[in-house]
């Protein structure tokens, strides 16, 4: 796997590569760049090259490249590490790299985790969400995917909060994907609420889980991955998404109803019009929230992952399953796994 910011420590020079996620020239205290990078496993930090580097202080550094990097030496401060360019580097120009041709990303949604019983329509039956999620977690590491993906509601969070038994529960699985190596990615949706932010914010920083916002973040140098928390005023909500290199899949994550994938007459939002209103160009737009699958390759490609626990209108209608969906080059394939 090679050095990541994890193993970098004071006193020692390495070689890692990093990707350059944004570069400006600067003129003071003896600088000559500072730039936003991430390791291979997408952990953003600072690297200042000073002009004492002849290698680094007139280099042409590419948004999007990635780059092998010797001679660099760490400060580590309260906020995080800072890696520094100094006479010692030296740099080689990997491009926009494609090590890996191919990404599989397990998408779930919808785990409602703490929910005991399901009622619609007047019918009620009992779930089990914790079976559920845990079959799709082994799921996730008996097939060896790229990256894990939850598309909200991943508490149920009902008025009395979320119990201790499935914040375990949540903490086992996400740790298991941790110790194979598979990240996971989350977006909130309109359960987690206050209580569910703030144990989520906790598996964030203890390393177990990322967050995805407007910025993108990359798996496999293969596909780009953006997220929209629940938006309870879509109409007034701005798509303002970091522009990601060139070639990569660009994949967003929502959590609202949305047309055509509802049978609302009054859905939050449309798959025509995320596509239009993002300020990039979207290759696929990936909802949840209405427990029911189905999928568009008209035009605009779309998703919509029913959940992992049985939350349909009837006990029946709904099986829980996952999503596979596999990236390679241009081409994207979608299998729906049951649980």
């Amino acid at each position: 796997m090679g050095t990541t910011y994890r193993d970098l420590a004071e006193g020692r020079q390495y070689e890692i590569l990093v990707r350059v996620r944004g570069v400006s020239r600067v003129e003071r205290e003896k600088r000559a760049f500072e730039l936003n990078v991430e390791d291979t496993q997408g952990t953003r930090f600072p690297l200042i090259v000073w002009e004492k580097s002849e290698a680094g202080r007139d280099f042409d550094w590419q948004q999007g490249h990635w780059y092998r990097l010797s001679g660099v030496s760490v400060n580590e401060w309260p906020s995080g590490k800072v890696l520094h360019g100094t006479s010692a580097l030296e740099i080689e120009d990997l491009g926009s790299r494609k090590d890996d041709t191919q990404a599989n990303i397990l998408y779930l949604t919808d785990s409602h985790l703490g929910k005991t019983t399901h009622e619609y329509l007047g019918q009620r039956w009992s779930v089990s969400p914790v079976d559920g999620f845990r079959t799709a977690i082994e799921y996730a590491i008996e097939n060896q995917v790229s990256a894990v993906v939850h598309g909200g509601d991943l508490f149920h969070n009902p008025g009395d909060g979320i119990q201790d038994k499935e914040v375990a529960v949540c903490r086992e699985g996400l740790t298991k994907l941790a110790e194979h190596g598979i990240p996971f990615y989350f977006i909130y949706g309109n359960h987690e609420r206050q209580a569910g932010r703030r144990i989520m914010g906790r598996f964030v920083d203890d390393g177990l889980a990322t967050h995805l916002g407007p910025r993108y973040e990359v798996v496999k140098d293969t596909v780009a991955l953006y997220g929209i928390d629940y938006t309870p005023d879509w109409d007034k909500h701005v798509l303002d998404l970091e522009q990601a290199p060139e070639g990569l899949t660009t994949i967003l994550y929502v959590h609202q109803s949305m047309a055509p994938f509802t049978a609302s007459a009054n859905p939050e939002c449309s798959l025509q019009g995320v596509q239009e209103a993002s300020n990039i160009p979207l290759d696929s737009v990936v909802t949840g929230h209405t427990h029911s699958r189905s999928e568009q390759h008209r035009g605009s490609h779309g998703l919509a992952g029913g959940a992992t626990a049985r939350l349909g209108e009837t006990k029946d209608e709904l099986e829980p399953s996952v999503e596979l969906v596999s990236i390679e080059g241009d081409e994207m394939t979608i299998q729906q796994e049951y649980l």
